[in-house]
C-alpha cells in the first residue's frame, strides 16, 4: 500500500514510505531491505555513495532540478507563513505522483494520444540504440534503477 498510494498523497518529502525506509535501515532488517531493493531499487542497508554510482547518477537534468528545488525552497521561506502550505507542495521534484498506470491503461492513453507500435518493455531492453549506456532505467551493474515494480513502455509518434 505504501509503495503505491504514498507517492500520490504525500505532502512532505519522504512521506510514510520514507519513514518505513528509515525504520528498516535503523533496525537493519535485511529481509525487508532486500524486498524493497528488489521492488523499488532503494538500497537501504548499503553505502551507495561510491565513485562509480555518483558518476552514473549525476546528470545535467539532475543538477538543474536541484537548483530549481533550492530556488523553490527560498520562495517558500519568503512567502507569508499563513499561505505557505496552500501554495507550495513540500515534496522533492519527481517524488510525488498524481496517478499510477498499469500497462492496460497506459497503452490505451498512448493510443488515444496518437501513438503507434506501443510495447511493454523490460528495464534493460529498448528499441533505442545503445539505450542502456545512458543509464536511465538501469544501474551500471545491470540491475533496474527503480526496481522491478516500474512499468516500461515505448511507442512511436
Amino acid at each position: 500500500m505504501i509503495e503505491m498510494f504514498d507517492q500520490m498523497v504525500r505532502m512532505q518529502s519522504g512521506g510514510e514510505m520514507g519513514e518505513c525506509f528509515h525504520s528498516i535501515a535503523t533496525n537493519q532488517d535485511k529481509i525487508r531491505a532486500d524486498f524493497i531493493k528488489q521492488r523499488v531499487g532503494e538500497k537501504l542497508l548499503e553505502n551507495t555513495l561510491t565513485t562509480t554510482s555518483l558518476k552514473s547518477k549525476i546528470t545535467l537534468d539532475k543538477i538543474a532540478n536541484k537548483i530549481l528545488n533550492l530556488y523553490l525552497k527560498a520562495l517558500y521561506f519568503l512567502a507569508p507563513r499563513n499561505i505557505r502550505d496552500e501554495v507550495f507542495i513540500r515534496t522533492s521534484i519527481g517524488e510525488r505522483h498524481k496517478w499510477a498506470y498499469d500497462s492496460f491503461s497506459l497503452h490505451r492513453l498512448l493510443r488515444l494520444a496518437g501513438f503507434t507500435d506501443i510495447q511493454t518493455m523490460r528495464y534493460d531492453y529498448s528499441r533505442i540504440p545503445n539505450f542502456n549506456t545512458y543509464l536511465l532505467d538501469i544501474n551500471a551493474d545491470g540491475s533496474p534503477y527503480k526496481g522491478i515494480s516500474s512499468l516500461y513502455m515505448e511507442a512511436k509518434s
